[in-house]
């Protein structure tokens, strides 16, 4: 059951991802389906623990500050997402998929910087990279 809830994350975060490149925001009813798929996969998994999922949300709640912080220059949807991702996973795999995003897009906005490109850079594709590192290495 654990194969197919990385599965679904999987899917999620692709989806999130295609929006995210073409729009640079995230659908609120996508993030929505993907929290309510979240959860009922962890009721028919059994693994459906309140305080495991709470925790996982934890990062996504400090990402969300941090946009409130910073005005938007971390999208607020970024942080949602994060936090959906941690109703999907636990906070361990949360962070770890997040430092491996923010390691992925540091590298691509250097590139970026140095190709003198100045516009937003969508985060989810690099929430997915991160993941599919993990489940291909963890």
């Amino acid at each position: 059951m654990e194969q197919i809830m990385y599965c679904g994350v999987l899917v999620f975060l692709a989806i999130l991802s295609a929006d995210d490149i073409k729009e640079k925001k995230v659908s609120v009813r996508k993030v929505g389906v993907g929290a309510v798929a979240a959860i009922l996969g962890r009721i028919f998994a059994g693994q459906f623990l309140i305080m495991e999922m709470v925790w996982g949300c934890v990062p996504g709640l400090i990402l969300f500050a941090l946009s409130v912080i910073t005005r938007e220059s971390i999208g607020k949807g970024d942080g949602i997402v994060v936090m959906v991702l941690g109703l999907w996973t636990d906070v361990q795999w949360v962070i770890l998929t997040g430092c491996l995003a923010i390691w992925a897009a540091g590298i691509f906005a250097l590139i970026c910087l140095l190709r003198k490109r100045k516009e937003p850079i969508a985060f989810v594709p690099f929430l997915l990279l991160g993941m599919e590192v993990l489940l291909l290495y963890a």
